[in-house]
């Protein structure tokens, strides 16, 4: 009986090259068994199959999954990856472990012998957080833009490696503010989330002992072209017991915010010698005329030391393309919403479209109109939940109600309401504890008993005494749902995101405690993932779009100041040249989400819309330099990537 079942199962198996052709580019990747090999692959082409492909060999040749490290781009990928592997019933994929590799960092910084080799604790601040740390930093160093500054550039020189020395710091100035910043982030046991990758790297770095630097024996990494040399350095280290397959696409770089470093993609032959150099270049999502539109744009790069065409496949029809200028922002964001109407009230889910906006000054107009009007929807902007300040307050309270000695989150709290987040105060506090060794919290219930007086602190107390009479009422409820409502309550607008991540979770499991909610949470909105089965409209930027497809695609605010965006700081020609084409990568990204699927009746929709004027407000806010200005109304230019798609794109067509 035992060995009848075992066949079934064996029956019900797919090996890792059922279905793939010997001598073909995914064949080639799954089964290349070279210690080094780089895949470049366009966007559509494939690179996702290919790579599960190559997985699946390596756990069916016997290679315990523990040793093998996937890193993805995204958690979401990382699910995916998963779940495509236990569909081919591939022995092992349950114990495999997928990581993003702000994830695996954040893992290996909370192990003991970690915790104890870095001194410190691996808790990032949400980026509303940061706002108290600057006002305490703003009166030694000059204010609070120039401590803003200085907080970028030292996450920025971590990032680039631009010094192996650890808090390396090119002036006396410098020297000073990081010192501060440091000791701030020590004492409020917590750390930016810019530090995460470089404290990593520092540990390795020093501890070429460390068990972690011979973790695993295979590691395949995906997207690499947007690691920044931080995280290629981490990857580096990691490998030099282990085979490693690298991904990704020069063409499709568009993270230098994030300090990317492109060329690592680009020399990876170069420190790799004797590597296999394989691509996929056929085109397997996008219609043709949109795979010939982002040849036409991608081809004005001069800076592609190899370039690669997409290959259009004729299977994947000629696809619907629309670009639309409309009269002014108003009416571009109603003529979106009324497309998006149209195309649902004639069949197609809401979760088959997708907009993408680089300005919330854009995006959030279509995401409240569709709200609005009725149309499921879900705005997908970085840390989108945490715009508003009754969802920061209450999400600080939920820290605190899992944690009472979150230090970061009790210092936003009692300083929320007062000038500059009554530094001031605040610092006498702060001294007081670091003199006798007390926590906050300790120092603050005793200032609310009395029997403590410190001067210049009763707005402090004042709000201290409020959080301890809400977190009571918390903790006084019969249960974590009962929590979650009172925290972010059933028709509060300003909570409503943060609510619905809440609810979903619980509803998943409904054992999950506190802090593993708190957790998850925390992960979504720093992290934000779009999961695999969505049933509403998405409106994102179009770096978050990286790594999506989806049948209908609409790009609104296709500008120039928007697409390309202006840079903040003044540039040489060659650096201007740089920047201005990983805008256009931007682009590209952006129509290659596009997914034509005929054979269920979706030919692949892309629309794209701009404004001939906006309020100068609107515009301001967004980062537009416009054309010219006309009684407080910016005049807008279509972008010039519109042009440049030329011959393949159609006739733009004015709306009314």
């Amino acid at each position: 009986m035992g060995e009848r079942r075992l066949g079934r199962i064996w029956e019900m198996r797919m090996a890792w090259y059922d279905g793939l052709t010997v001598g073909r580019p995914a064949y080639s990747i799954a089964s290349t068994t070279n210690p080094r090999v780089r895949v470049v692959a366009g966007p559509g082409t494939g690179k996702s199959y290919a790579m599960k492909r190559r997985v699946a060999r390596l756990l069916e040749s016997g290679i315990a999954p523990d040793l093998i490290l996937p890193v993805t781009f995204t958690r979401v990928a990382a699910q995916d990856l998963h779940r495509e592997l236990v569909n081919m019933g591939i022995p092992g994929c349950n114990a495999l472990n997928a990581h993003t590799l702000h994830s695996l960092a954040l893992r290996m910084l909370t192990r003991n012998h970690v915790l104890a080799a870095t001194g410190r604790v691996p808790r990032p601040l949400n980026d509303f957080e940061t706002e108290a740390m600057v006002c305490d930093l703003m009166t030694a160093h000059g204010g609070k833009k120039i401590v803003g500054n200085l907080k970028q550039a030292y996450e920025a020189a971590w990032a680039r490696l631009n010094h192996q020395t650890p808090g390396y710091a090119p002036s006396a100035a410098d020297a000073a503010f990081q010192h501060d910043l440091l000791e701030w982030l020590r004492f409020h046991e917590a750390m930016l989330i810019g530090e995460v990758i470089p404290e990593v790297y520092r540990y390795l770095s020093t501890n070429p002992a460390a068990p972690e630097r011979a973790e695993f024996n295979q590691i395949l990494v995906d997207e690499f072209q947007d690691l920044n040399k931080a995280e290629q350095a981490i990857i580096e280290l990691l490998s030099g017991a282990a085979d490693v397959c690298i991904v990704g696409d020069d063409d499709q770089s568009i993270y230098s915010f994030k300090h990317a470093h492109p060329d690592g993609i680009r020399d990876w032959l170069v420190l790799n010698a004797g590597a296999d150099d394989l691509s996929l270049v056929d085109c397997q999502r996008c219609p043709t005329r949109v795979v010939d539109m982002a040849n036409a744009l991608i081809a004005h790069n001069v800076h592609r030391p190899v370039p690669r065409p997409l290959v259009p496949l004729v299977a994947k029809g000629s696809g619907v393309v629309s670009i639309l200028q409309y009269p002014n922002l108003n009416r571009e964001v109603a003529g979106v919403v009324a497309t998006i109407q149209q195309m649902i009230a004639l069949g197609t889910p809401a979760g088959d479209i997708l907009v993408l906006a680089q300005s919330r000054a854009v995006g959030t107009p279509i995401y409240e109109a569709l709200l609005a009007s009725g149309v499921p929807a879900r705005s997908e902007y970085t840390e989108a939940e945490l715009e508003r300040q009754a969802a920061q307050y209450s999400f600080a309270l939920l820290k605190l109600f899992v944690n009472q000695d979150d230090r970061v989150a009790l210092r936003w709290i009692v300083g929320r309401n007062g000038n500059n987040f009554h530094a001031a105060g605040y610092k006498r506090v702060r001294d007081h504890c670091e003199a006798t060794g007390l926590s906050p919290w300790q120092v603050l219930s005793q200032l609310s008993a009395g029997t403590l007086s410190i001067p210049h602190t009763g707005g402090i107390v004042r709000d201290f005494d409020t959080l301890v009479a809400e977190l009571n009422a918390l903790t006084a409820l019969p249960d974590l749902a009962s929590v979650v409502d009172a925290l972010f309550p059933t028709g509060q607008a300003d909570t409503r995101e943060l609510r619905d991540i809440a609810v979903g979770l619980i509803a998943t499991d409904p054992t999950i405690d506190a802090q593993s909610l708190l957790s998850e949470l925390v992960a979504a909105i720093t992290q934000p993932e779009i999961p695999a089965n969505i049933q509403e409209v998405r409106i994102m930027s179009l770096h978050k779009s990286k790594g999506l497809s989806s049948p209908v695609t609409i790009i609104a605010g296709c500008v120039n100041g928007l697409l390309p965006r202006a840079p903040k700081n003044t540039l040489t020609p060659l650096e201007r040249q740089h920047y201005d084409e990983e805008q256009r990568r931007l682009f590209f990204v952006g129509i290659t989400r596009v997914k034509a699927d005929l054979a269920n009746g979706k030919p692949g929709t892309l629309i794209l819309t701009y404004s001939q004027e906006m309020p100068l407000a609107n515009a301001m806010k967004a980062g537009i330099t416009p054309a010219y200005v006309n009684y407080g109304t910016a005049v807008l230019q279509a972008s010039r990537f519109i042009a440049e798609m030329a011959p393949s794109a159609p006739a733009a067509v004015a709306v009314p």
